[in-house]
């Protein structure tokens, strides 16, 4: 735990002075913020669910020769990715951290760079990008999260209006896990004018009709061949609380406080509004279909450009504290009792790389 405190704190802070010095001074500050939690993530053994499954495709990518002779060998495994391990295996044959720490790299480039150019807050947006547990997820879905990233870095071309690249940029998140495609719908959310009133009625709806589509599934499934998944891990997955209670805090507290106030929106923030129910849906949603927890890590990224937009948005300056105490008090408290858990996202006690290897 004591290394992780550090380095939210030290990536926080250079996020903070990097708004606050030059312009020349600004690409370094930046560089050491982003520097912060890669170097922690690639000095790490075997914190992460899947880093000894990560570790044995890196030995089996270094031994074969050609690319596309690994490449074949597990076709499951996206281009991008393969491309990945053996740029490291050539650059670097046998130590294996260094893959981890390239792609933790690009992680956080692509999310801190999003931050920078789209948050209203950079210093904030870092925090809840630790704070709601994104970065640590990273730790557990390597390949999936590269793409998140990028898509996240897309996110701004929503705001944009600019179907073409953003489009580009869920290609390119495609090329380093298959998943990116689910992305491409969010941009067409832009068009709908979501308030309080639609957003509940839009988030019972997830909740009824999630579990009525799950019994029809579940019964048409029991009749066939595939009546197995029912009882599979990846049908059974767990249902993520703390996700559910962050965004039902978040979006009914800001949709219900811009409705009491009765006052216009910026377009961007509107925009925004319509995005943030991806989040909270889903989050219902996966109460009755536990699987579709996996969308939430393209969708939840979203709220760390949500709630300082929201902010920005409240005029009072009391309300303002407020809801940013409410906030910031909110994810830590759980980030905090999290830890605390056994198996926090397998990310304690951290292992030294050196030590074992």
């Amino acid at each position: 735990m004591m290394i992780y405190i550090p380095m939210i704190f030290f990536s926080v802070f250079f996020m903070w002075l990097a708004c606050h010095v030059t312009r020349r001074q600004k690409i370094i500050v930046l560089m050491i913020s982003i520097a912060i939690p890669v170097v922690v993530a690639m000095l790490r053994y075997n914190n992460g669910a899947d880093y000894l499954m990560y570790l044995r495709m890196m030995k089996f990518a270094e031994r074969h020769g050609s690319l596309a002779e690994s490449f074949s060998s597990l076709k499951s495994v996206e281009i991008g990715f393969w491309v990945l391990l053996k740029f490291c295996g050539f650059i670097w044959p046998g130590e294996y951290f260094l893959t981890y720490g390239v792609s933790a790299a690009i992680i956080c480039s692509f999310i801190y760079v999003a931050i920078w150019q789209t948050s209203e807050n950079p210093a904030l947006s870092v925090y809840l990008f630790f704070a709601t547990g994104l970065y640590f997820d990273g730790y557990n879905a390597l390949r999936q999260y590269i793409a998140v990233a990028i898509v996240v870095y897309a996110y701004k071309y929503i705001l944009e209006k600019d179907f073409k690249r953003y489009l580009i940029g869920i290609t390119v998140a495609f090329v380093f896990h298959y998943s990116a495609l689910i992305a491409i719908p969010f941009y067409f959310v832009r068009s709908f004018d979501i308030n309080l009133k639609r957003a509940s009625i839009s988030a019972l709806g997830c909740i009824v009709g999630g579990n009525i589509f799950y019994n029809i599934v579940a019964m048409f499934l029991n009749f066939t061949r595939y009546k197995y998944f029912l009882t599979s891990v990846e049908w059974k997955a767990q249902t993520q609380t703390s996700a559910i209670i962050f965004t039902s805090v978040i979006s009914i507290s800001t949709y219900a406080y811009i409705a009491w106030k009765k006052r216009p929106v910026s377009e961007s923030f509107q925009v925004m509004m319509n995005i943030q129910l991806l989040p909270w849906c889903i989050a219902l949603l996966s109460i009755a279909i536990p699987i579709t927890w996996r969308v939430l890590y393209y969708v939840l990224p979203f709220e760390i450009f949500y709630i300082p937009a929201f902010l920005k948005e409240v005029k009072s300056k009391n309300a303002r504290i407020i809801f940013t105490i409410l906030f910031v008090l909110l994810y830590t408290v759980i980030t905090i009792w999290g830890m605390t858990q056994k198996n926090w996202y397998n990310a304690l006690p951290y292992n030294y790389y050196f030590n074992y290897m």
